[in-house]
């Protein structure tokens, strides 16, 4: 039989769905409860396909918890620190966050704490004029100024020794 409806994509946990109708060409929007970072797509539209049938044009998004490892950050400031912080990271960490600020705007971080497993764990930080800058061990890095609205953290750990992270501050 043709269907000409999607179905229900799915409640988040920790989010809203706004939308209560699941037909071809309807639209569901999802947003995450405050402490929750949206990530995937925040509107899923319901396509009607060539076998008479219906699917949504993208996966249910999910709503990650604040304290995550990575994510995106949009807004004039905020903080950005290891998982754990103050606390020791976890060993193996591999943590991505991007900063996105208004076009035609840069981002400035400034660091107030950082203490790395020297040469082991690393944070590379990219959108800047030139290559990426890699920060590791125990000194407080110079602050960073994007090139473009947008900054790249990029923080991995090895296997041992861990030590208290990073903290740092962005403001766009």
């Amino acid at each position: 039989l043709p269907s000409h409806t999607c179905g229900n994509p799915g409640r988040l946990q920790n989010g809203i769905q706004q939308g209560t109708t699941f037909s071809i060409g309807d639209k569901v929007r999802y947003s995450c409860n405050p402490g929750f970072f949206l990530e995937g797509h925040a509107l899923l539209t319901c396509h009607g396909n060539s076998e008479n049938g219906a699917s949504w044009d993208f996966p249910l998004p999910f709503c990650r918890a604040d304290d995550a490892c990575g994510g995106t950050l949009r807004g004039q400031s905020g903080i950005i620190s290891s998982p754990h912080f103050p606390l020791e990271y976890g060993n193996n960490a591999d943590c991505t966050w991007t900063i996105l600020a208004e076009p035609g705007d840069t981002i400035a971080l400034v660091f107030m704490d950082f203490q790395l497993e020297d040469g082991y764990d690393v944070l590379e930080v990219a959108g800047t004029e030139g290559s990426s800058h890699w920060f590791t061990g125990m000194n407080l890095p110079a602050p960073v100024i994007s090139s473009k609205n947008w900054l790249r953290l990029h923080f991995t750990s090895d296997g041992n020794h861990r030590q208290k992270g990073f903290s740092a501050q962005y403001q766009g």
